[in-house]
């Protein structure tokens, strides 16, 4: 039987001592003392489309396994009942080598629909077509066809491997060709087989310089002009032969490089996509491509990642760092099944024969999310930076997943007490060196916490049914402002519309730019994030400073307490914005009325200087 709650006030607010002192308390950190993490249901983020894997390579090998063996695999991946469940597939369009080449590993050998110009073989690849028809048997619902090559006769090397340099490998005369070649088999596959992709990426890692003639795997080299080039003929070529499938781009290595490859194109490249590729093997600046993406109307997937840690605990990291900060609609595994720690299923895939796996710790830490948080729900705030939330208004459910990669246990406080109704228990289920997605006992729900042990090395899901949400929503973090001192009545500015870290921030006559409009990013418990429009960066102290007079800038966001603030209600329509480091208020230096003029920190002085008025940005045009 639910609880029910009755409500408090969401946006009451205290003096900013007491908020420093509550959003300090909230931040919560993996301690043995332990902590608090407060679920807040009004911080509303994205809704999750799904958790994926490519089908790259290991479709190509499974899929030719006898039965019993490639089913068994098909349902550890994809039910969502026995297995993970996940629900999104990348398909890996081959190019096909040159016959006279065998430098390629065998799962990595993707055989290509176009041997020869103008031949088609529609029987080529049946095994992993096989595996995608068996994944659609099982649930899978969302697909994105993508390319690591063209074919090897489109090449400057003849080879699908790249070109010798590791530059450009597709031949200038090809274009077209290779345009049409993709979205062709992209036809095949709705016309003849029934299967509509959701998306076509005809890159992979392409501005990287590691595809080079002889390696072990498809890639191809492409300059960010090179990539421009094909993205606007993928997209033409599509639209030509009635397809709805839509372009993507450029899965790039690193979000860094994802965010400089995209802002590289022109106005006319970025409409032609409808989402943001990027993978997650490395790079920092997840908010800035977040901010990108949704600037410029962009779906954003991360699309691949994989590591070699068989306990799953350096993904459950970057899932945390991904999902919170970035916040893609989807998130992919590379490959489901791979050799050593980079499998979920431990199988290096060696040959046609080789059909026993073994199930890594990290295939239960999948589990732990996908398992549970499920296509539809919508990732709400929550203060733990070691866990994550989700919550799915039509069933009730409410999913907190929490990852503690310490040595030692750790004590957790969870504070569902703003959902007005919950059950009077949750039900937790931990992946440790010695459990594999266990059902532990359930804990009990008394006035909205419950408390319960992160066991060290461990990730632990619990779900609570019953729950319900009526209340007011937040600030809607896809939404810009402008905010207005009510002082000078100028509006909050990065200097020279920069997008550099450490940047000042000004006060200036409104101008209509990106630089001064800003995001407001609920972090749970009234603590927020500012980010700014332009540059994708956050509103932060320097150097962390807790003194009257430090610059207010803009910098990279680094999860930083100086980069975190509370919107008070001054009272009179206005609201202060403090610090949650320093405690000091967002202030003109000097009350000046000029433009131009620094914002700092100040302590409160009751002057207008430190006071700010919102006022929502209707959503312009890209610039």
């Amino acid at each position: 039987m639910p609880i029910v709650r009755t409500r408090w006030t969401r946006w009451s607010f205290a003096s900013p001592l007491a908020l420093l002192f509550v959003g300090q308390l909230a931040r919560g950190q993996a301690e043995n003392a332990g902590y608090r993490a407060i679920i807040d249901p009004s911080i509303q983020y994205q809704t999750l489309q799904g958790w994926g894997t490519s089908l790259a390579w290991w479709g190509n090998v499974v899929g030719g396994f006898p039965e019993p063996a490639r089913s068994d695999y098909i349902q550890k991946v994809f039910d969502p009942v026995q297995g993970l469940g996940l629900n999104v597939v990348r398909y890996n369009i081959g190019g096909g080598e040159n016959p006279a080449y065998h430098f390629m590993e065998y799962r990595a050998a993707v055989p290509g629909f176009e041997p020869s110009p103008g031949v088609w073989d529609w029987t080529a690849d049946a095994n992993q077509r096989w595996v995608l028809n068996a994944a659609i048997g099982s649930g899978v619902d969302t697909f994105e066809a993508f390319s690591n090559s063209p074919p090897y006769w489109m090449t400057n090397s003849g080879s699908v491997t790249g070109a010798p340099n590791g530059g450009d490998n597709l031949n200038p005369a090809y274009y077209d060709a290779f345009a049409d070649y993709l979205t062709e088999v992209v036809l095949q596959f709705r016309d003849a087989w029934g299967i509509t992709f959701q998306t076509l990426e005809p890159l992979n890692e392409p501005i990287s310089g590691w595809w080079r003639f002889g390696g072990r795997q498809e890639g191809c080299h492409f300059e960010r002009a090179s990539q421009a080039a094909i993205i606007e003929r993928v997209a033409a070529s599509l639209a030509s032969k009635g397809l709805s499938t839509t372009a993507s781009a450029s899965d790039e290595n690193t979000i860094d490089l994802a965010l400089g490859s995209f802002r590289s194109f022109s106005p006319a490249v970025k409409s032609s996509l409808s989402r943001i590729n990027t993978h997650a093997y490395g790079g920092s600046q997840r908010t800035q491509l977040a901010n990108d993406a949704n600037s410029y109307s962009k779906d954003l997937w991360m699309s691949e990642y994989g590591d070699g840690d068989a306990s799953g605990l350096t993904m459950s990291r970057k899932i945390l760092s991904d999902m919170k900060n970035m916040r893609p609609s989807s998130w992919v595994y590379w490959q489901a099944v791979d050799g050593g720690g980079w499998g979920l299923l431990r199988n290096g895939l060696p040959d046609a024969t080789t059909t026993d796996y073994t199930l890594n710790e990290k295939y239960f830490v999948m589990a732990n999310y996908s398992r549970f948080i499920r296509p539809g729900y919508r990732f709400v705030a929550i203060t733990d930076p070691n866990s994550l939330a989700a919550y799915d208004g039509s069933s009730g459910a409410l999913v907190i997943v929490t990852t503690n990669s310490s040595a030692w246990d750790v004590e957790v406080t969870y504070d569902v007490s703003m959902f007005d109704t919950f059950d009077s228990s949750a039900t937790p289920y931990r992946t440790s060196p010695t459990e594999t997605l266990v059902q532990l006992d359930e804990v009990g729900v008394a006035d909205g916490f419950f408390t319960a042990v992160a066991k060290a090395q461990s990730v632990t899901t619990y779900v609570l049914s019953g729950a319900s949400y009526l209340g007011r929503v937040g600030f809607d973090p896809n939404a810009y402002y402008k905010l207005v001192n009510a002082n000078s009545g100028l509006v909050l500015d990065v200097t020279g519309g920069s997008i550099a870290d450490s940047a000042r921030t000004i006060q200036a006559y409104d101008k209509g730019g990106w630089n001064q409009e800003w995001a407001i990013l609920g972090l749970g418990a009234s603590i927020y994030k500012l980010l700014n429009r332009n540059s994708g960066a956050i509103l932060d102290v320097a150097g962390g400073s807790t003194s009257d007079g430090a610059n207010i800038i803009q910098y990279h966001d680094h999860d930083a307490s100086n980069q975190e603030w509370s919107l008070v209600d001054a009272g009179d329509g206005t609201l202060e914005i403090v610090n949650l480091n320093s405690g000091l208020l967002a202030d003109v230096n000097d009350a000046s009325t000029a433009a131009g003029a620094n914002i700092v920190q100040w302590h409160d002085t009751g002057s207008p200087s430190q006071r700010w008025t919102l006022v929502p940005v209707a959503s312009p045009a890209a610039q």
